[in-house]
């Protein structure tokens, strides 16, 4: 099965046998940052993320320096300012979400930046859907940009109660940098969220949040414009994928799946029920259902969990948006943490 209420997935024996490895972390930046939910590091291993407050920052050593933002300098609330989600580096430049509005193309050096993709443009957005939550972003060699919008029905700030419905609200579209065409590749989806190209760009992975699973797109050979399960009854919501240096992929999840009761997993079968629930219960309380657990999980190419690592209690990362490798040191995001998560590889294995 495909659903999420299957066998419940992190027990002792094998990958996921609970753990405390993500301990060994160290809090960067702390207290100088919020929200750090993607991280794109360049050649030079300079870190450049976006923050909580519509800022994109880059990072070297300890040195901060804002380069771009979101939304209106003089904003007052979320819509206003923006909010930065995924950001990739394709040619030089930075390619980054805007949860609310589509793609910013912002220079690292903070110089100049456009929106070049703008989803409130009724011409650019096709399927008579509002995106109220755009999410995150691959970039192919050739100029090809395959991103989410993760809801239809609830904006960023609200996605809480996206994560409860669970609906299929969700997009994966295509977007030329070149002719500026965009496609609607898949709707209906459950939570779109995280994008990852093969490293062959023959397909491209899509984290479906709320279902606990990741999809797989493929654009190239005699399943192009099919898709079907790569990643199913994972041990938490996933959240961004990324590569992995030794092949395959990082998984970040947002939060983990409960046992003996999860209520996502609970209501599973319950859509209206669910449903019900957005309307009556208030946002706050909904996100106060989530476990603060770390988990960051490694598929290989197949979507096989070859390990996993883990801070029961959320000590130190409570919460994986994220998992950036680079030379052997993972940096680990987060939506909401006032810090970036640093594990060297090489304390771990």
């Amino acid at each position: 099965s495909s659903g999420i209420n299957a066998e419940w997935p992190l027990r002792p024996g094998g990958a996921l046998t609970p753990n405390t490895r993500l301990r060994s972390a160290k809090q960067i930046l702390k207290s100088r940052i919020v929200g750090p939910e993607s991280i794109a590091i360049d050649e030079n291993g300079v870190l450049y993320t976006g923050l909580a407050n519509g800022r994109i920052v880059s990072v070297t050593g300890k040195k901060i320096k804002e380069i771009g933002y979101t939304g209106d300098i003089s904003c007052s609330n979320e819509e206003e300012c923006g909010r930065p989600l995924g950001i990739r580096i394709h040619n030089g430049s930075l390619y980054v979400i805007n949860a609310y509005k589509g793609i910013l193309k912002v220079e690292k050096d903070g110089s100049a930046q456009e929106l070049v993709v703008n989803m409130k443009d009724e011409a650019v957005r096709l399927n008579n859907l509002k995106t109220r939550f755009i999410n995150d972003l691959d970039i192919t060699s050739s100029g090809i940009v395959y991103f989410t919008d993760s809801s239809s029905q609830h904006s960023r700030q609200y996605n809480a109660y996206e994560f409860l419905e669970s609906g299929p609200h969700g997009t994966l579209f295509s977007f030329d940098l070149t002719t500026r065409e965009i496609k609607v590749l898949v709707s209906g989806l459950h939570f779109p969220n995280g994008v990852q190209l093969a490293p062959d760009e023959s397909f491209v992975l899509v984290a479906e949040t709320s279902r606990a699973r990741i999809v797989r797109y493929y654009l190239r050979g005699d399943m192009a414009g099919q898709w079907d399960y790569f990643a199913i009854n994972l041990p938490g919501f996933p959240d961004n994928i990324r590569p992995r240096e030794s092949g395959g992929y990082w998984v970040g999840m947002a939060a983990i799946r409960r046992q003996p009761f999860s209520l996502i997993d609970a209501l599973a079968s319950y859509p209206q029920v669910r449903s019900t629930m957005t309307k009556l219960i208030p946002h706050f309380l909904i996100k106060s259902f989530v476990s603060k657990y770390g988990i960051i999980v490694a598929l290989d190419e197949i979507g096989n969990v070859m390990d996993s690592l883990q801070d029961p209690g959320g000590q130190v990362i409570p919460s994986a948006s994220e998992v950036s490798e680079h030379e052997g040191t993972l940096y680990i995001g987060s939506y909401y943490s006032n810090f970036i998560g640093k594990l060297k590889l090489r304390d771990e294995y």
